[in-house]
């Protein structure tokens, strides 16, 4: 949750970075299309990305604001999508602390985009690049199952993922 400063604060930087009327709350910026939305995103400094993502998710339209950012599912934003969520992962999410966590899968093919079999699968070069490790704890997460894949499984661990998410 952004505290009521760093949500002013961050609102003040964001309308700084457009030539309209600006924001007020968050909430303002679901007035924003998704085109307009990743495009105000890529303006957005790499240190203030990490709290860019907080205020959409913080906000009362979060969800709303966050389907945006993945592009509203739209072919034609799929490049400034993917922009996004590499730079995300590389500034913001690669910058987690020693010690903690972090199962990149869950974060660039999260189980809300299941419905859109192209944006699924526009992910699978993403996805058969991770470790099988990465890629056993994101199938063990998403179907709540232990899974077992080896070493060079990749393929078959997606072919496994695409035909679950099918079923769906």
């Amino acid at each position: 949750m952004l505290s009521e400063d760093y949500e002013k604060m961050m609102l003040i930087y964001l309308s700084g970075l457009t030539d309209g009327l600006g924001f007020r709350k968050p909430e303002d910026l679901n007035q924003l299309s998704s085109h307009e939305l990743l495009s105000l995103s890529q303006k957005v400094d790499d240190s203030a990305l990490g709290l860019f993502v907080q205020l959409l998710k913080s906000s009362q339209a979060g969800e709303r604001l966050f389907e945006k950012l993945m592009g509203d599912h739209e072919e034609e934003n799929r490049e400034l999508v993917d922009q996004f969520f590499n730079r995300y992962l590389n500034v913001v999410l690669s910058s987690v602390q020693e010690g903690e966590h972090f199962n990149p899968l869950e974060a660039y093919l999260p189980p809300s985009t299941f419905d859109d079999l192209a944006f699924v699968q526009s992910r699978q070069t993403f996805f058969m690049r991770q470790t099988i490790d990465i890629i056993n704890e994101y199938l063990d997460q998403v179907f709540r199952r232990r899974h077992t894949f080896t070493v060079g499984d990749q393929p078959a661990a997606w072919e496994y993922f695409w035909s679950k998410v099918m079923e769906k």
